[in-house]
């Protein structure tokens, strides 16, 4: 585990996926949320040609993270309901 708001950047191109902790199990809801604001800090500084693909069952996602996702899929991770949140071209 890295902390989120520090990951190497340094190329005009990237792709970073993540299945952060949605708050149900790994920590509680409140501290999703501020780690979601935190990485989309992060992630608003990448270069512009970067695609970032965030996979979360947290229904509040794109408000915390503080961005609406270019794209959005419907998906499951075994039984819970998630969203495959697409940043990027």
């Amino acid at each position: 585990m890295a902390d989120a708001g520090k990951f190497y950047r340094d190329s005009e191109y990237g792709q970073l996926v993540t299945n952060p902790p949605y708050g149900e199990r790994l920590m509680e809801k409140s501290e999703a949320e501020a780690l979601y604001r935190i990485f989309g800090a992060a992630c608003r500084e990448l270069p512009p040609k970067w695609r970032v693909l965030v996979l979360s069952s947290h229904t509040e996602f794109e408000r915390s993270f503080g961005r609406q996702a270019d794209k959005k899929r419907k998906l499951y991770n075994g039984m819970l309901k998630c969203d495959l949140f697409m940043y990027g071209k």
